[in-house]
């Protein structure tokens, strides 16, 4: 699911903001930057984002939002040797011309900024918890965006169930339409009665074929274990994945066993509706 936190820490007179960003995955995938100094912490962060949500692609930046300028080093050194260096190019090629300290300036080696010291474990515990406070951002972000998608995966299970009850409406016509077109097309061959239990036997024949019972009962089953899982307070997006590969593999085997136009139209009709369901499903945590 999506979602957006924010918060803000300090270590000393220095001020960071930690944001972190959610989009949809169907597993967990951490995207991290921030400043050099906090290299020492970013496996630490991943392991806290993978602690606290299942699923989601997330992106965590950590800025620096104070003014603070660490203090500029000069490097003398460095300075005489570009000095000594002009005064080669003088005298050996005649080049003309003064290393002033407007040309001093452009050198960028001549000039660093001192390094921070190194980060302990107080300041892990600051960040830890501007870290969670971003959590729970995102995660009441997550949970509004959740209540929406419940309703809608509800109502799309709607729609299957009444679909499915047309199916189990229309089933048995199949069998007493198939039974009539059989005894006519043979008595049409033949070219005159024939025997009814020749025609019992072919139908019943048919019957065994076809019969959908067993999987529109397992389908029941898998739309009601759907609606239990929707009401959990725990992560059930791969549950819910798994679940619609089952619904699937049934209305596939719905739509092979039955010999039927207009149960097949019904057949691409669940299928649509599962589609539908599958691709939201990838948004659940």
């Amino acid at each position: 699911m999506t979602g957006y936190g924010r918060s803000d820490f300090s270590i000393g007179a220095e001020v960071f903001s930690i944001e972190v960003k959610s989009l949809n995955h169907r597993f967990i995938d951490v995207h991290y930057r921030g400043p050099e100094r906090f290299f020492a912490f970013e496996n630490r962060i991943r392991e806290e984002v993978k602690k606290t949500f299942a699923r989601g692609s997330f992106s965590l930046h950590i800025t620096a939002t104070s003014a603070e300028v660490p203090p500029l080093k000069l490097n003398l050194d460095m300075a005489r040797l570009y000095i000594e260096a002009a005064e080669g190019l003088k005298k050996e090629l005649g080049v003309k011309g003064e290393a002033d300290i407007a040309t001093l300036l452009r050198l960028k080696d001549i000039f660093t900024f001192e390094k921070k010291g190194a980060l302990g474990e107080a300041d892990w515990e600051a960040l830890k918890a501007a870290l969670y406070a971003a959590f729970d951002q995102l995660a009441d972000w997550r949970l509004k965006e959740g209540a929406n998608l419940r309703e809608d995966l509800l109502k799309k299970l709607g729609t299957l169930d009444g679909i499915l009850f047309d199916v189990e409406a229309h089933a048995p016509k199949t069998l007493e339409a198939y039974r009539q077109k059989l005894k006519e097309e043979m008595e049409r061959l033949i070219g005159g009665k024939i025997d009814d239990s020749r025609i019992l036997l072919e139908a019943a024949i048919f019957a065994e074929r076809t019969d959908i019972n067993e999987e529109t009962a397992r389908l029941k089953s898998h739309l009601d274990m759907f609606r239990k899982f929707l009401k959990f307070d725990e992560p059930i997006g791969k549950k819910l994945d798994f679940l619609c590969q089952e619904i699937g593999r049934e209305i596939n085997t719905i739509g092979s066993k039955a010999n039927d136009t207009k149960i097949t139209g019904y057949v691409i009709d669940m299928k649509g509706e599962i589609e539908k369901i599958r691709e939201q499903v990838q948004n659940v945590e």
